[in-house]
């Protein structure tokens, strides 16, 4: 996948997450037209990059974005 479309999705879901930081993996995957693994990775790789932090559990949780 080209790094430009990766760029503009990780964009995306940075936008959804400050509309909505409770916002779930499958509602952004659904936002988005993306499967559930493709957002848990990009998910995964925004933690890694330290764009995101996950606040509380998996299901009762909040994102919070640092960059």
């Amino acid at each position: 996948m080209p790094r430009k479309k990766i760029a503009e999705r990780y964009k995306s879901i940075c936008e959804l997450i400050k509309q909505n930081p409770s916002i779930s993996a499958q509602q952004l995957s659904v936002a988005l037209s993306v499967s559930d693994r493709t957002i848990e990775r990009d998910l995964a790789k925004l933690q890694e990059i330290g764009t995101l932090i996950r606040e509380g559990s998996d299901n009762g949780g909040r994102w919070l974005i640092t960059k």
